[in-house]
Formats: structure tokens, C-alpha cells, sequence
């Protein structure tokens, strides 16, 4: 049965029964392990086939990332007054450039999501977005900015070299900051 399906997917199948072995068996660890396993490889096969090409990443640490948004957004100084951050990770796959970030722009789908206030606003897009880079494209380097200052939640991009980007997931664009904009970062939380 295996050798009639096309090559590149006979390893997923295999991990994927192997995880159910494990789940089964009340092995939930070894289950874990390969579903980890199945989702680098089901993102590694989707890349080789051209559909969700992953962008290159580098790892780097929580406190690359901390120091980075210091230098990068004048009011974040590290402190929690006026931008706190929150980073649920010890390590940081980034993208390298804005370049290799394309694709993960391109595949936005929920810019064509309808805006729904209380149930799909603002800040859900920005947690989809979020939740969509990591998975299909490999990379946490995606966070969400919750800018208190002009009560309006979006993303941020952290490139490998330090640099970022505010990308609003509503419209699929990268923004600038500014005085008379939704995106002004003078007060809020940054989640990583």
C-alpha cells in the first residue's frame, strides 16, 4: 500500500502511524516527539514542492530578541513601563530578511477575513497571523504588538540582523509608526 503513494509523502505516513502507535500505547511523550517530527517534515515537503516555501531562518535567544526591540522602538527600554514584552520561548527562529519573508506575506489569508468586533478583531487577526508564520512557515519571529496607544493590535516582524517590521495582518502591508496612526508604539505589550 505504501509503495503507491508518491515518495515524499511515505516518510509522513509512516511517522504519522508511528505517533498513533506511541498515543495509543500510552506513550504520549514518544507521541509528541513524532508529531514534532511529522510537522518539520510535512513543512520541509511543502517547501520542496513550491507551496509553502519556509523562509531561511537563524536561531537566536530570548535575550537577542529583547535587546534588539531596545534598540529598534525608542520607547521600549527593557522595563515594563511603557511596552512590556512576554516571550514563551528560550530560542528564536528568525527570518533572515524581509526578502525571505515574502511568501509568509503572500499566503496571508486573513486579510481576507471579514472584521467581526468582540469575535474577529484586531488582535485575532494578529494571533493568526502569528500562530500561521510559526507552523506553515517555520519561524516565531512573528510576534504580536498589543499598542495601547492607539487602542490597535498587529504584528511585528524580528529579522536575524535586529531590524523589524509592523505588519498590519488586517490589510496584509507593512506600516510605519507615526503620531496619527494606528500604529503609534508609545505604550502596550509586545508577545513573543
Amino acid at each position: 500500500m505504501l509503495d503507491q503513494l508518491p515518495p515524499g509523502t511515505v516518510p509522513l505516513v509512516s511517522t504519522i502511524i508511528a505517533a498513533l502507535v506511541a498515543y495509543f500505547g500510552g506513550k504520549k511523550k514518544e507521541a509528541s516527539k513524532k508529531i514534532t517530527e511529522f510537522e518539520t517534515e510535512f513543512r520541509e515537503l511543502l517547501t520542496e514542492q513550491g507551496l509553502f516555501p519556509s523562509p531561511k531562518v537563524k536561531r537566536e535567544s530570548k535575550e537577542f530578541v529583547e535587546q534588539s526591540l531596545q534598540d529598534e522602538i525608542e520607547a521600549f527600554d527593557g522595563s515594563s513601563v511603557p511596552i512590556d514584552l512576554y516571550q514563551s520561548d528560550s530560542d528564536y527562529y528568525l527570518p533572515v530578511s524581509p526578502e525571505t519573508m515574502k511568501e509568509a506575506k503572500a499566503f496571508n489569508i486573513f486579510q481576507y477575513f471579514p472584521y467581526r468586533p468582540e469575535r474577529f478583531d484586531c488582535e485575532d487577526y494578529a494571533s493568526a497571523y502569528m500562530t500561521f508564520a510559526a507552523f506553515l512557515f517555520g519561524t516565531n519571529g512573528v510576534g504580536t504588538v498589543y499598542d495601547y496607544s492607539s487602542a490597535h493590535a498587529y504584528n511585528i516582524i524580528l529579522y536575524s540582523n535586529g531590524t523589524i517590521e509592523l505588519y498590519e495582518p488586517q490589510t496584509g502591508e507593512v506600516v510605519e509608526t507615526g503620531p496619527d496612526t494606528d500604529y503609534s508604539l508609545d505604550s502596550g505589550m509586545i508577545v513573543f
